[in-house]
């Protein structure tokens, strides 16, 4: 499909309005879109189409996001019915059509919520570029983030025959990571000793007891959301 065609389809599809200060703009008009579909954006041929391993860059399996948000330095944002992460890339990419995808320069992006989970840009310090983080959880002593990576995952191979019985595929990998300052990140462990070391020592015993009686692990993202909930209460 033409893509400047798509481009003018896309302006078409949602809605602006304005909320909490923040100037939210949908694709259906030029001039509220232009900022991140022009400089802020450009046109990519999609990596799933032309992709030879097994597995998926994309970190949802899904296209469809009612509710995304990309939000801009400039105080704006921009929705999206068609938004994902590409992992291998490091880049969030709206989807108009099979071969037509907009891939958008991080640089002006602020932070992306996307089905209710926000990613941020931090500096990573293995590689000493700045990469998304998803925010796990914002605590009163900090941040635990989950980064995402993609790896090659060997296939099975048959030392008799020499060949492989199974072909390489492409999965995704987590990290994490705490930062007390927005800039400083540290990798820890999901595990209870790792997390409560980022915490106040005073409330460590009230935070086992409470995991404890409510039958919560540390391991667990949505149970863990739940006792550092209850730790910035006391």
């Amino acid at each position: 499909m033409n893509k400047y065609l798509v481009f003018i389809l896309a302006l078409t599809t949602n809605f602006i309005f304005s909320q909490a200060g923040v100037n939210i703009a949908a694709e259906n008009t030029f001039t509220n879109s232009k900022g991140i579909m022009g400089h802020d954006g450009i046109w990519v041929t999609n990596s799933e189409s032309s992709r030879t391993i097994k597995g998926s860059p994309y970190l949802f399996d899904s296209w469809k996001s009612t509710n995304a948000l990309i939000y801009t330095k400039d105080n704006k944002a921009y929705k999206f019915n068609t938004l994902n992460y590409n992992v291998r890339l490091e880049r969030f990419e709206s989807k108009y059509s099979k071969d037509s995808i907009l891939a958008f320069n991080p640089k002006n992006i602020e932070k992306v919520v996307l089905d209710g989970r926000t990613f941020k840009r931090y500096l990573d310090n293995e590689f000493q570029r700045n990469s998304y983080f998803e925010e796990l959880v914002v605590t009163k002593s900090g941040t635990i983030l989950r980064k995402y990576e993609t790896a090659i995952k060997e296939g099975i191979y048959n030392p008799l025959t020499h060949q492989k019985t199974t072909d390489d595929e492409l999965i995704i990998k987590e990290k994490y990571f705490y930062t007390a300052d927005n800039e400083t990140l540290k990798l820890i462990q999901l595990k209870k000793s790792s997390i409560l070391k980022t915490l106040d020592s005073d409330k460590k015993d009230a935070l086992k007891d409470y995991a404890k009686e409510n039958d919560l692990s540390f391991k667990n993202i949505n149970d863990l959301r739940k006792i550092l909930k209850y730790y910035n209460t006391l």
